[in-house]
């Protein structure tokens, strides 16, 4: 592919809900454009775009895939993006390398959970976006019902450019308002059809006002003449959707290819250049202009495993350009590296290129230490930008090596994934004597298990992880405890009275000693301490930490000859463990808090089975035409919880959470847990 100028370039990331035909529209695009000559099918498996083994069994995008193609001398980057929110984390790397964004609505389901999420990763990105409505050929179809809850949920700027044209039930053809071109259902370039005239100087219209209020000399013109030029339409309209005051929709089908075309033409005419794009905010300082002749700066927004390269680096290129082997550094981590293998990306084929410039996506093998999320800079002008914004995992569960010894090379395999995807995080927990993953829901842990599988070879199964407890007194109590053993030889002797109480949520541990007279000698007081801090360790009632208790040693008595620290550690710490049980001990659970997002149709269920969990409804408001639950909801509850959502929801729900607070756990539930604590220890 020959090399194209900054100003050349358009990089599109297609977004939307599950299941709502992304790929298939990619896939159309691609032929349409001139990138492929067959079109590719993601049901017969030759979709460019779901190459993967994964993404080829279960007709759904597990991570984020890249084409191109030249058009009107442009070249335009395809990214087509997952719409399961179990695989978020790569949609949003994609918006992040994107100069704009097109959001697919099924014709038929409307706007749906996922379509209102990925709206908002590109508003929170501040790229344009177009909207398609996709499928209008379908039965039940509505465009004009899903124009106007476009409208309600997204923007009211929301204006159609292309719509589709209906025989009563049956659909003809798309008109594209701003052209006066037409195409029938087969995709053949036609008139345009009487029925449909008035509709499209309707939109025309509409188009031209939007245009004429993007520029103050617009506006003047409109005044005057009560129209715009083509010309000035066309200005109007990049100005428009440079700044997200228009956001033009399209239609059509991708089976057979009916539209592209129309989309392809505004994508160059309509979106900016990346030399037209916000600059990338830095931590510190000025943000980082799109200069093709600036320091060079490039930030990487996904990573991948190739299987004859070996890891692939995504990087956007923010400023400057590089040819040939180039030295950087990776700002984050202080780090050369060379890069020098450069490549485009149609899908699963490499095209080998010499040359990245300022606006384009690039695939780089060979890298030794950048992963999603670094950045690359000149060692001369070095940028710390503010990274990319990745979700919060949502799902946990524990994980072990199906094969005893495979733990080092599962953990290094773990390693591995989290450093290709932000969104799964390997945490080692001491404090349950586990390992957890933790990700975007159930179905991103098992396509991560198959993913370590194949990069290592390790096979691993997930199961409920314990719940990091933690435990606390609700009153003082006073006791003596002493440790006496003799057994020939020297003995053991031990003795401590001691007396704790209960301080305040948050205030931690604190020790203290009002022996007097010498009857624990001052040496066996760090000992007495460490009794005490071990046994914290390990509480009674789950033998989980205990927190915020204040323990005073008061008196005791040693012996001459058998008292050693050992023996005072053992005896203060068996005082504690029962003065615990007489201090009125409570189990404390983390509490989580969570935003539910479900349609109004599934509210009550969705309260309801919170209700069930233990959870307390904290709130809920109307969000773009969702209703959002706001719940504080107990961890140990929530094991698989978006399996149950998605059920409820018939895949329509997301939630988000986050930890809130610990909060007692009620009696019979503790009671349940130390029961079963004590049964495990015998």
């Amino acid at each position: 592919m020959k090399n194209y100028s900054s100003e050349k370039l358009r990089t599109v990331s297609v977004l939307g809900h599950g299941s709502v035909g992304k790929t298939s529209f990619c896939d159309a695009l691609l032929f349409a454009g001139g990138g492929i000559e067959r079109l590719g099918s993601v049901d017969e498996g030759t979709s460019v775009f779901d190459f993967t083994a994964e993404s080829r069994e279960k007709k759904h995008s597990f991570e984020s895939s890249i084409a191109n193609l030249d058009w009107n001398d442009h070249k335009v980057n395809i990214i087509d993006t997952p719409g399961l929110a179990d695989f978020h984390g790569e949609t949003i790397g994609a918006v992040s390398a994107s100069d704009l964004a097109i959001l697919l609505i099924d014709g038929k389901d409307g706007v749906e959970v996922g379509s209102y999420k990925t709206w908002n990763f590109a508003k929170d990105a501040n790229i344009p976006v177009f909207v398609y409505v996709s499928r209008v050929d379908r039965e039940n179809a509505a465009f004009d019902r899903v124009l106007e809850q476009a409208r309600e949920m997204f923007n009211k700027h929301i204006i159609p450019v292309v719509f589709p044209v209906m025989d009563g039930d049956t659909f003809t053809g798309v008109v594209n308002a701003i052209t006066g071109k037409a195409e029938n259902a087969e995709g053949v370039e036609i008139p345009v059809p009487e029925a449909a005239k008035e509709q499209m100087e309707s939109y025309r219209m509409q188009l031209i006002e939007e245009a004429a209020e993007a520029d103050e000399e617009l506006m003047e013109t409109f005044f005057a003449n009560e129209t715009l030029t083509e010309d000035e339409l066309k200005k109007g309209i990049k100005l428009a959707v440079k700044n997200r005051g228009l956001f033009p929709l399209y239609c059509g089908t991708s089976i057979p290819p009916v539209g592209q075309k129309f989309v392809l033409d505004a994508v160059v005419e309509y979106s900016p250049s990346p030399l037209e794009a916000t600059p990338a905010e830095v931590l510190d300082g000025d943000p980082v202009l799109p200069d093709p002749k600036g320091s060079f700066v490039a930030r990487a927004f996904s990573t991948k495993h190739d299987k004859h390269v070996g890891d692939m680096v995504y990087l956007k290129v923010l400023r400057g350009s590089a040819e040939g082997s180039h030295e950087t550094i990776n700002v984050a981590r202080h780090q050369t590296e060379r890069l020098g293998n450069y490549y485009y990306m149609n899908g699963a084929s490499r095209e080998d290129t010499s040359k990245m410039v300022a606006g384009d996506v690039i695939a780089v093998a060979k890298l030794k230490n950048t992963i999603t999320n670094d950045v690359l800079c000149d060692k001369s002008h070095q940028e710390k930008l503010v990274p990319i914004a990745f979700p919060n995992p949502v799902y946990r569960a524990a994980i072990r090596a199906k094969k005893r010894g495979d733990e080092d090379k599962m953990g290094v395999g773990l390693h591995k994934l989290g450093s290709m995807d932000p969104t799964f995080i390997t945490r080692n927990e001491t404090n349950i004597g586990q390992t957890t993953v933790n990700g975007m829901g159930e179905l991103h842990l098992m396509t991560m298990l198959a993913r370590l599988k194949e990069l290592s070879g390790v096979e691993a199964e997930l199961f409920k992880p314990r719940i990091a407890y933690q435990e606390t007194i609700t009153k003082k109590a006073s006791g003596a405890y002493k440790h006496r053993k003799q057994s020939g030889g020297r003995g053991q002797y031990g003795h401590v009275l001691m007396r704790i109480e209960p301080k305040p949520r948050g205030e931690g541990y604190e020790f203290a000693s009002e022996v007097s007279g010498g009857n624990v000698p001052t040496k066996y007081i760090p000992a007495v301490e460490k009794g005490v801090v071990e046994a914290m360790h390990k509480g009674p009632i789950s033998g989980s930490e205990v927190i915020d208790v204040k323990a005073i040693v008061t008196d005791g008595s040693s012996h001459a000859v058998d008292s050693s620290d050992m023996a005072f550690k053992l005896a203060a710490s068996k005082c504690f463990q029962n003065l615990m049980m007489e201090a009125g001990p409570v189990l404390l659970e983390p509490i989580m808090s969570l935003e539910i997002t479900v349609p109004d149709d599934y509210m009550g269920d969705v309260m309801g089975d919170v209700n069930s969990r233990r959870g307390k409804i904290q709130g809920m408001e109307a969000r773009g035409g969702f209703q959002v639950i706001k719940a504080a909801v107990p961890q140990a509850e929530l094991y698989q919880y978006t399996s149950s959502l998605r059920s409820l929801t018939q895949a329509r729900g997301s939630f988000t959470q986050s930890f809130s607070h610990y909060e007692a756990t009620p009696r019979d539930i503790q009671k349940k847990i130390m029961d079963d604590y004590r049964n495990d220890e015998e």
